[in-house]
């Protein structure tokens, strides 16, 4: 979506809170043939001589689930969710959000849908573009009705969007896209059962409960847990060719494969989609990307509900497609 501009409602009559205020701006969706259509944020920003500066400030999207009459933050805002706004202006017609990570630096948040069928479509083209290399029969035209076809079988007109998808239901703590992970694998051994999960993509890493992450790195060779005060980090060989893969809705997502070569492990940069980087030159060893927490634990967290809850972080969402059923309270991957 394009921004094509900011109108800010008058101030005083706009705050929605002592650090908030609510402007609203114009969206213009370029692929609807709706003109631009306006929506409004509720943009927290403290004084500058408050010491709420050191807190987090921003805007809400208002993404999270709505369960059980929970008050989410754009609630506490009275303010309704960007996926409410557009709803209501027939922008998007499925209260639905998805993610999908394109490389380490971009990613795209879709709104009322997802890409899947797009991500599809460019791997038919670029294989069928492959196979028929040099062809003088493969023309322009012939290569876009081969895509077709194949799309055809591959993703039928007549297939419900959500077939493509599988799901698990959200459970646990409220407002938070939560769910039960059946099982934990690493190289085809499963180590871990009904692990409780958080989704998250602004967290860098994969975090674990203290338990959950101890048998994690046992049931890989030569991992070693790192000194204080960085001991919630471990570090393995990078040479390990790990194989790690979540169960969610009955599949098994192998969300990350450490395939290092010799040079990484000598001189790095990551020993594989499992690692965080190599712990030093010449060392051999790469810091995983689960990494311990003890949130839930600390006494301020108590009645969180996130105790012994796994976050699944960015490295879980690369590679995957992870959509958000608002609506149907739900959450969907497919492999990407």
């Amino acid at each position: 979506m394009i921004l094509h501009g900011v109108e800010d409602t008058n101030e005083a009559n706009d705050r929605v809170h002592s650090l908030c205020r609510r402007p609203s701006d114009r969206f213009h969706f370029p692929e609807s043939k709706q003109g631009p259509v306006r929506v409004t944020f509720p943009i927290c920003t403290p004084s500058k001589a408050s010491s709420a500066t050191l807190a987090h400030s921003g805007s809400i999207l208002g993404l999270a689930p709505d369960r059980g009459g929970h008050k989410t933050p754009s609630r506490l805002l009275s303010s309704p969710s960007l996926l409410q706004q557009l709803l209501a202006q027939k922008v998007v017609h499925d209260a639905l959000w998805s993610v999908t990570l394109i490389d380490a630096e971009s990613g795209i948040l879709s709104l009322g849908g997802t890409i899947a069928q797009q991500v599809e479509e460019i791997k038919v083209r670029g294989d069928v573009e492959l196979e028929h290399f040099g062809d003088p029969d493969a023309t322009t035209e012939w290569v876009d009705q081969e895509v077709v076809n194949r799309m055809a079988f591959l993703m039928p007109p007549d297939t419900q969007w959500d077939h493509h998808f599988k799901w698990t239901e959200t459970r646990g703590a409220a407002g938070w896209w939560t769910t039960l992970m059946s099982g934990v694998w690493i190289d085809g051994a499963k180590v871990l059962k009904n692990q409780p999960v958080l989704f998250d993509v602004n967290v860098p890493f994969i975090l674990a409960p203290p338990v959950a992450v101890q048998r994690f790195y046992e049931s890989i060779p030569g991992t070693k847990r790192l000194d204080p005060p960085l001991d919630a980090f471990f570090a393995v060989p990078c040479l390990n060719r790990v194989n790690v893969a979540f169960e969610i809705g009955g599949w098994r997502f192998p969300s990350m494969s450490g395939e290092g070569t010799m040079e990484d492990a000598l001189y790095g940069p990551d020993g594989g989609k499992f690692s965080l980087g190599k712990l030093g030159n010449g060392t051999g060893y790469c810091v995983g990307a689960v990494v311990e927490t003890t949130m839930g634990v600390r006494e301020e967290w108590i009645a969180s509900g996130v105790r012994d809850l796994w976050v699944l972080g960015e490295p879980f969402f690369r590679g995957l497609g992870v959509a958000f059923d608002v609506e149907k309270g739900r959450v969907g991957a497919r492999i990407y």
